[in-house]
């Protein structure tokens, strides 16, 4: 199966996995999926670290590297059509703060 990370997820299965439940560990753990984490959430990592909100202890590119070779995350360029195709999709979350 295809996962695509967010930003939480992708942060938790670094730096705190305990958060997340015993059900999505173990699907970023098995070897039958493939993970993804779109280069948006890293924009958006990296957005938040540079204004203060957001701090990891590594570089950024360092631990995108890191969990690229623990858990085989492949990155996924967002294209105009990607984008685009967000008006045939319903909306299943709301924006709101994340505190991060």
């Amino acid at each position: 199966m295809n996962l695509l990370l967010d930003s939480h997820t992708f942060v938790w299965t670094h730096e705190e996995p305990r958060k997340l439940s015993p059900k999505v560990a173990a699907e970023i753990k098995s070897s039958a999926n493939d993970l993804f984490l779109s280069v948006a959430s890293v924009w958006e990592l990296q957005i938040k670290i540079q204004i203060g909100k957001f701090k990891f202890d590594d570089p950024l590119e360092n631990i995108i590297g890191e969990q690229q070779l623990i858990n085989g995350i492949q990155i996924l360029p967002v294209n105009l059509s990607h984008v685009l195709h967000l008006k045939n999709l319903p909306l299943i979350t709301k924006t709101r703060s994340t505190g991060f």
